[in-house]
């Protein structure tokens, strides 16, 4: 009986980060930037990685917003690859460098991490955003612990990734 209601309370967890992204992130100022159904939300433990991989068309502006829940202290991580050369095309922790820290933190996670990135597709390619949960990557099977064993749930929190994409504006004459 303890044991379904884990499962069952696990499940409602999971249920609440469905549409987290909606509800939570930060989109684009710009009137033209419309909501990307390849956009989502899941959830995560901590120190856990996890990839989304969408497609961006040949012509689009795209916009990559990421959130996460208030009771995570420090922020998430993210890089954007190319699906196929695997070529790093941002990391936000290298990025936070170049960005002043905002006390406020709104569109930055703690610790000035950006929580955005801009970029236009002249091809149409897959693109990986590599996401990482803060703290320590979670164990594996060790500390005398059963290796599927469900996680702390206090360890759990949701993470939603809003893209967003608008035609590329025409420079020019």
């Amino acid at each position: 009986m303890f044991t379904l209601s884990l499962v069952f309370s696990g499940q409602l967890s999971a249920q609440e980060c469905n549409n987290f992204h909606k509800k939570k992130c930060y989109g684009s100022d710009d009137p033209y930037m419309r909501y990307n159904t390849q956009s989502k939300s899941g959830m995560f433990v901590l120190g856990h990685t996890s990839d989304l991989v969408f497609v961006a068309h040949a012509g689009q502006d795209y916009r990559i917003s990421l959130c996460q829940d208030k009771d995570v202290e420090e922020p998430i991580k993210f890089k954007v690859l190319d699906g196929r050369s695997k070529e790093l095309l941002y990391d936000n922790e290298s990025a936070a460098l170049d960005v002043p820290v905002d006390e406020e933190a709104g569109e930055e996670g703690a610790g000035g991490l950006p929580m955005f990135f801009e970029f236009s597709s002249e091809v149409t390619k897959k693109i990986i955003v590599r996401i990482t949960a803060p703290g320590p990557p979670p164990e594996e099977g060790g500390g005398g612990k059963r290796k599927n064993a469900a996680p702390d749930p206090e360890s759990l929190f949701c993470v939603g990734v809003l893209l967003e994409n608008m035609p590329t504006p025409k420079l020019g004459f």
